[in-house]
């Protein structure tokens, strides 16, 4: 595959969510993040992932295929689509544009009309490419885009909230948990302070937060699909 998308270094390719997590932070149930990352059996046979290079072995999900399948569940739900349209849109836009991760890329805003096309149109293929773009990528999709930053083509950071909300996802930080964007403290620490009881203006004292970012924290939640 072309490397347009360059990484630099692994931590945006390298295993750190368990299935659990991805689940809870995508929204997603757990069985259809093991599916969408290693495929899973019929009585008609194997059916293939969804996302491709994820070793067959791994327990465990990277940052951009977490960020693939958050636009994968937007666009199963906002198309009404299949597993297996949603994969074939997938391959097409791997493929034709030649992205690695295209439903990570900071081109998918761009080639989004194209894989809506290529998923309401069956056999499209590469005829897509000399479409005009007479479809537009969902809401729930561009909602998505919105929430990230790009770093070399790539998506590097996650606003899951908005980015009017400062808690981010960002796999150089704390072990790509959500935490509060410029501190490090992980939401998690916030809601479990809560959970046990402890006052929100003592837990905004004690972590030197102000109230409505506390109160953003413990309200947070997995990503509605």
């Amino acid at each position: 595959m072309n490397t347009n998308n360059k990484a630099n270094g692994n931590w945006r390719t390298q295993p750190m969510y368990s299935f659990k997590e991805v689940a809870r932070l995508s929204g997603v149930s757990q069985s259809t993040v093991r599916n969408w990352l290693l495929g899973y059996s019929t009585s008609q046979g194997e059916v293939k992932p969804l996302l491709k290079g994820h070793p067959a072995d791994e327990k465990s999900c990277s940052f951009l295929h977490l960020v693939e399948i958050v636009v994968a569940a937007k666009f199963r739900k906002a198309e009404h689509k299949s597993f297996l349209k949603v994969r074939q849109a997938y391959d097409n836009a791997r493929t034709l544009f030649k992205l690695d991760y295209p439903f990570a890329s900071m081109e998918l805003e761009a080639i989004g009309g194209h894989i809506v096309h290529i998923m309401r149109i069956p056999g499209i293929g590469l005829q897509a490419l000399d479409q005009p773009a007479q479809h537009t990528l969902p809401d729930l999709v561009q909602e998505v885009i919105a929430q990230l930053d790009y770093e070399n083509e790539l998506a590097a950071r996650w606003y899951p909230a908005g980015k009017n909300i400062p808690i981010i996802v960002d796999p150089r930080i704390s072990a790509g948990l959500p935490v509060i964007k410029g501190r490090g403290i992980t939401v998690e620490a916030i809601k479990k302070r809560f959970q046990a009881k402890q006052t929100m203006e003592f837990i905004e004292k004690d972590f030197d937060l102000d109230h409505y970012i506390v109160e953003e924290a413990i309200r947070f939640e997995a990503v509605p699909v």
